[in-house]
């Protein structure tokens, strides 16, 4: 009789959390990935790392009424067997495993948060604008300058305000995210970054869109407890993709000017300056990105393959630059790097530092062939090498000065060559089963750029379940 009793009150919580759920038209839905990865890097001195992470997220839509839309996005991620982690410390006391004992048991473990949390305001105080307030993924134009950098767990999300019009063919954005907040109580230093982007979109065009951005970075962060940055610098730019007789397209070039004394001053090559830069001092930002793809299908071919030829130029600082008191390094702000140089990703990093500020020049052939209904096989050939010149007198003042990239053997722009192979099963229509394999051929001047004497090759290998619902 109690049994029943537990029931029928379970069954009535559940029949009310129902209405509830309509009456407020909430909807759930989520992503669990695990990814069990093997790491073998540049050196033969070590062994392969082994590890598995995952991934789980619940998604809770309200549409409260016709104006106003809430999402909410938890997220817990983490290594298998590693402690819970706020930021990069272990929150104390935390296990994965108990070994019996009431003190060890991993009930400390608390590795949730929200990954987004926004409201959406539609046709805002009755013009043709909404805005999305809160927590949010911003993915902007190809994740070229501002994406979700979904490979990794956590993924990339930000505090911004997001207005966005649409009318015709048109849209028209302007996004202000918080980038650092850490004002000052005890100077009247504002140590803050802010970003401000205005993007413009028109659809209809050489067989596909035309997108113009222009981005504002407001840089005032401390480097130190007494002296802090003092940069205002700007990026515009412009991208064109589409289909043209059966060519799949896309071209783009952004241009940086502004202030660039901060980032100078932190440079390995900060005394090859004329003016040695500091913080706030008169440095100015030149740099530069363009990028290029072309593509095919042939789809009445035998697994239908896509060839696509894929040329990227990160600009890095020369020895003009220093001679001018320019900084030449290209900054590629919140970018999902993962999808564009290489799935090793080892040149991750806004600002540049991964190559040295020498900048990053990306050749690549990607090709994807349809095995079967659900098979389909990616193979990717990347070559990469600096855009500054270090072996033709380009930058003799600035090698001068590094300490880590020194003198070269060969061909001193050479950063190598890595191939990545991917295989994507559909096993049903929410899950996928993902299988990877890249190999890195090292080079002497990436060897140097790590700060290692070791130059042998690197592979990296992965299997991973998505399902999203």
């Amino acid at each position: 009789m109690k049994r029943n009793y537990f029931i029928a009150i379970a069954v009535a919580a559940l029949m009310i959390g129902t209405t509830v759920a309509q009456a407020a038209d909430v909807s759930f839905s989520g992503q669990f990935r695990p990814r069990f990865q093997i790491n073998e890097d540049f050196s033969d001195a070590s062994s392969a790392r082994h590890n598995f992470t995952t991934r789980a997220r619940l998604n809770a839509k309200a549409n409260v009424n016709a104006n106003t839309e809430v999402f909410l996005q938890f997220q817990s991620v983490g290594t298998w067997g590693n402690a819970a982690q706020v930021g990069n410390t272990d929150v104390a006391g935390a296990t994965r495993v108990s070994v019996g004992d009431a003190n060890s048991a991993n009930d400390r473990v608390a590795d949730v948060g929200l990954h987004q949390a926004y409201v959406t305001l539609k046709g805002f105080m009755g013009q043709p604008i909404d805005v999305k307030i809160g927590r949010q993924q911003v993915v902007l134009d190809g994740h070229r300058l501002f994406g979700h950098t979904g490979w990794t767990d956590g993924g990339n999300s930000m505090d911004a305000i997001r207005l966005n019009h649409n009318g015709g063919n048109h849209t028209l954005n302007y996004i202000y995210i918080a980038g650092l907040e850490k004002g000052s109580t005890t100077t009247d230093a504002d140590a803050n970054t802010n970003f401000h982007v205005f993007r413009a979109n028109t659809q209809g065009i050489m067989g596909g869109d035309l997108t113009g951005m222009l981005v504002v970075v407001d840089d005032n962060q401390a480097t130190t407890t007494t002296l802090y940055a003092s940069d205002t610098w700007y990026t515009i730019g412009a991208r064109q993709k589409g289909k043209i007789g059966g060519l799949d397209y896309r071209v783009e070039y952004y241009h940086q000017f502004g202030d660039a004394g901060a980032i100078a001053a932190s440079s390995a090559f900060k005394a090859a300056y004329t003016t040695t830069p500091t913080s706030d001092s008169d440095i100015s930002r030149d740099a530069s990105m363009f990028g290029v793809r072309l593509g095919k299908t042939f789809k009445g071919a035998k697994l239908q393959p896509t060839f696509t030829l894929w040329f990227d130029s990160l600009s890095g600082t020369s020895d003009d630059d220093v001679a001018g008191d320019d900084w030449g390094t290209f900054d590629t702000h919140m970018d999902t790097g993962h999808k564009f140089y290489g799935l090793m990703d080892l040149f991750l990093g806004q600002s540049g530092g991964k190559t040295g500020y020498y900048g990053l020049e990306d050749f690549a052939i990607k090709t994807k062939f349809k095995v079967s209904d659900k098979n389909t096989l990616k193979m990717d050939w990347h070559h990469f090498r600096t855009q500054t010149d270090l072996s033709n007198g380009d930058s003799d003042t600035l090698i001068a000065n590094d300490t880590k990239i020194g003198a070269q053997n060969g061909d001193a722009g050479d950063l190598g060559t890595e191939v990545d192979l991917t295989l994507v099963h559909k096993y049903d229509s929410n899950t996928k089963l993902v299988v990877g394999y890249s190999h890195y051929f090292s080079s002497e001047t990436l060897a140097a750029l790590r700060n290692s004497n070791e130059n042998d090759d690197s592979d990296w290998m992965y299997v991973m379940v998505d399902t999203k619902f």
